[in-house]
């Protein structure tokens, strides 16, 4: 036996157990994904990868979205000029007011990118205005520890549209920058903001696309029990124009171990393969094993040294008290740089060594004509049971840049087979009632919803999976309230994004007297903090509203209409005067309007009404004042044929008679 201490002093670092190396070695794919320089895809291959409608579509973030405008357009596929809000990404009346905009897109799955085009929009039309060309951009991907590189190239560059000031449009001529490819799960535009006086000024995005094609996935470790974990590569050696002599077993390491051999059938080795020096990859069919196959590697030389340079470690694994079982060969490295597999006799092995859960320790094997011999590690594992079906639940689509989904998913259920076969599956969504499994399930449901799926075998054991996920399909809806005070009116909103929403992030209005939530008499939208005020004329004034919710959800235009300014117009007097020793007070009132009104006069001393003043026509009243009086004032009101109204007070002196 070699314990570890007698394994310093130059010897070869120790390595995985089979089965943990095959887990790591898909880990380590998995991860090289975010960084690995891919190989070029042919032409017909690269696609839109960012595009919403793809199976493998990323999700969608930035940094700041104004509410008339929409993140989710970035990547709808629509590249066309458009002036329509909702069809693209804005920034304006961000309140941090930024020196630079970001968007990320984020896949499931890898891509494999190569250049990224935008279509900017901007409304610098005619001067100084709120959206406006960047003044640079560019694109960084994430790489596996979850740091954001800058793609690279000898030829990259950054184009931008120039405006024409003569002829000036807002949908901007596509720019696009091409670079070294490389295969990750995120991208990230980064947008400069041009300053004029001070001011960094807000940015507009069409569309951002982003070409390449799904990158292939590293394969996971087998859900089957039954399949292996690790096979043995074999290593053979040859003379030029000798058939290699392939083994007919080669060994396998399953979930639990021990170690095994079964019969391989080996792909047939053209002669051509082996005339010449050089090595050749040969493909083998082991027996018990459907789908998976085995290799071999054959060094083909016009001489073979016999001087070993140096041999592999060998490992295995086992569960505690199952005697572990150790190759029959070992790799060796001959001087001549060949490879070839030798026998390798290990000592006998102690049963207490494998006794307990997690043990490590290494057997000596002696190998003929190589005096530092072999070493092998064994890994005692804990034993993996696996009765019940495995599980799985799946969503099409993705969810958007808050991860909410904002179109009702479909969840797929897929149960596979262990000890037994599977009786029947079945799912819930409130965790209550079952109801069995027979084909994808919309999740016609709002707020936060878990999919539980069960599969029971035959042999009664059940195998449960769950998922959770955030469904938000419906846009905030607000409330319009105004008080209309003579020639202006305050409004007040209240948007509500529901009980099950994922909640009002903003709401943005506009007051004009154009109908329209788009005209362009109105005035540039902002972002409701407080009730306000909108000034009322002769014509009719719009207030358009528009909310959305952090699902990215957008609220369809609620527009209302406010009511003129106050047309009708009344002068009135008052006074006092003494007759036959008595004080009275004297009110007139006049339409000088171009309508006829109901007019009321309100004393301390009494009320007159004056129905259908017409007009250009004066009406006094007289009132006998009795008493001290409460007040000083006449309050005059009227209501004309068109429904406006008026109000106002006259002051007037209190004379004594006596």
């Amino acid at each position: 036996m070699i314990d570890r201490e007698r394994m310093a002093g130059g010897a070869p670092q120790r390595r995985l157990p089979a089965a943990l190396a095959m887990v790591a070695a898909s880990a380590m794919l998995a991860l090289a994904a975010g960084m690995a320089v891919a190989q070029p895809a042919a032409a017909e291959d690269l696609v839109d990868v960012s595009r919403a409608d793809r199976e493998n579509a990323p999700s969608v973030e930035v940094s700041y979205v104004t509410g008339w405008n929409s993140a989710v357009a970035l990547n709808d596929g629509a590249t066309a000029a458009t002036n329509d809000y909702t069809r693209m990404w804005g920034t304006w009346g961000d309140p941090e007011a930024p020196e630079q905009d970001q968007a990320t897109y984020t896949w499931e799955s890898p891509v494999t990118v190569s250049s990224s085009t935008l279509h900017l929009w901007q409304n610098h039309l005619t001067g100084d205005s709120g959206v406006m060309i960047p003044e640079a951009w560019h694109i960084e991907y994430r790489d596996p520890s979850g740091a954001w590189v800058p793609v690279a190239g000898d030829d990259l560059v950054y184009p931008l549209p120039v405006l024409d000031e003569a002829a000036p449009v807002s949908s901007l001529p596509a720019v696009t920058a091409e670079f070294d490819a490389v295969t990750t799960d995120a991208l990230r535009l980064t947008l400069d903001r041009a300053q004029v006086g001070g001011e960094f000024k807000a940015t507009s995005v069409i569309e951002w696309q982003v070409t390449g094609f799904d990158a292939p996935v590293a394969e996971p470790e087998p859900e089957d029990p039954t399949a292996f974990l690790e096979a043995e590569h074999v290593a053979v050696r040859t003379t030029t124009g000798t058939a290699p002599a392939l083994p007919d077993e080669v060994w396998v390491l399953q979930e639990n171990g021990p170690l095994e051999y079964v019969d391989v059938e080996w792909e047939t080795v053209d002669a051509a393969d082996y005339a010449a020096a050089g090595t050749i990859e040969v493909v083998g069919d082991p027996a018990g094993f459907d789908g998976q196959e085995v290799a071999a590697t054959v060094s083909v030389a016009d001489t073979l040294s016999d001087v070993i340079a140096d041999v592999d470690y060998a490992v295995t694994l086992t569960t505690p008290g199952v005697e572990p079982v150790l190759p029959r060969t070992v790799t060796a490295t001959y001087d001549d740089d060949t490879r070839g597999a030798v026998p390798v006799t290990w000592e006998a092995i102690e049963p207490g060594l494998y006794a307990e859960i997690d043990a490590i320790f290494d057997v000596a094997g002696a190998v003929a004509g190589y005096a530092p011999g072999a070493v092998g590690t064994v890994f005692v594992v804990e034993p993996v049971v696996q009765d019940a079906p495995l599980v799985s639940i799946e969503f099409d689509g993705a969810p958007q840049g808050a991860g909410w989904y904002t179109t009702a998913p479909t969840a797929t259920i897929t149960a596979q087979e262990t000890a037994s076969p599977v009786a029947t599956v079945e799912y819930t969504l409130d965790g209550q009632t079952w109801q069995p499994y027979t084909e994808p399930i919309a999740i016609d449901r709002e707020g936060e919803v878990t999919v539980t799926a069960r599969a029971t075998s035959e042999d009664g054991a059940v195998g449960e999976a769950a998922e959770t996920i955030r469904i938000d399909t419906v846009a905030p809806q607000t409330a319009v309230d105004f008080v209309v005070d003579g020639s202006s009116a305050t409004v007040t909103l209240a948007a509500d994004d529901g009980e099950l929403g994922s909640g009002v992030t903003r709401v943005v209005w506009s007051d004009g007297p154009d109908p329209s939530p788009t005209g362009e008499s109105n005035n540039m939208y902002a972002t409701y903090e407080e009730p306000f005020t909108v000034q009322l004329g002769d014509e009719p004034r719009y207030v358009h509203v528009q909310a959305q919710d952090a699902a990215g959800n957008v609220e369809t235009h609620v527009t209302v209409e406010l009511p003129r300014a106050s047309g009708l117009q009344l002068e009135s007097e008052a006074s006092t005067r003494c007759a036959a020793g008595r004080t009275q007070l004297l009110v007139s009132v006049e339409n000088v309007d171009d309508i006829a009104a109901d007019v009321v006069i309100e004393t301390p001393y009494g009320t007159r009404e004056v129905d259908d003043l017409a007009v250009g026509a004066r009406k006094s009243f007289a009132f006998a004042v009795r008493g001290e009086a409460d007040a000083d004032v006449v309050r005059i009101t009227g209501e004309a044929e068109d429904g406006s109204t008026f109000a106002a007070e006259s002051a007037y002196e209190l004379v004594s008679c006596r």
